[in-house]
């Protein structure tokens, strides 16, 4: 049976959580097995629990990263839905930041897992925190 608007804003409060508590575990979880996601769209997509650990960890690397997602709005239709949040980067000891405005569409499966995570967001999504350096992330190094 398809998901359901509810399923849908709940699998999407996990993946923000997941986020929001650095809880890989939990990312995967919420996954397909066989799941894609594309972040940004029309770069290379990472495909399964493999390809999901890679995003996650090259968005974790050095031991001195800050995300902190700040959530703006959650939209579910049927078994898909839209996350439209801001994911505040900080790197403390070089003082750069980015707070990036992103829209995340998914797709959830009839076993209420994502299948699909679309990620919307370009040069233009991008804002310098006052008092910091602009920091800018080499999307290529997530797909190497």
């Amino acid at each position: 049976m398809a998901a359901t608007p509810d399923q849908v804003r709940e699998v999407i409060h996990k993946y923000f959580e997941a986020w929001s508590t650095h809880d890989k575990d939990l990312l995967l979880e919420i996954f397909a097995e066989d799941a894609t996601w594309v972040d940004p769209v029309g770069s290379p997509e990472f495909r399964g629990h493999d390809g999901v650990a890679k995003f996650w960890d090259f968005a974790h690397q050095g031991d001195g990263r800050q995300l902190t997602p700040k959530l703006t709005q959650v939209i579910a239709c049927a078994n898909e839905g839209i996350l439209r949040f801001t994911m505040e980067i900080r790197l403390p000891e070089i003082k750069q930041g980015l707070d990036l405005h992103v829209v995340d569409h998914f797709v959830i499966n009839d076993d209420g897992k994502i299948q699909t995570a679309r990620a919307f967001w370009d040069e233009g999504c991008g804002e310098k925190p006052e008092g910091w350096d602009f920091y800018i992330p080499n999307m290529d190094e997530a797909h190497q």
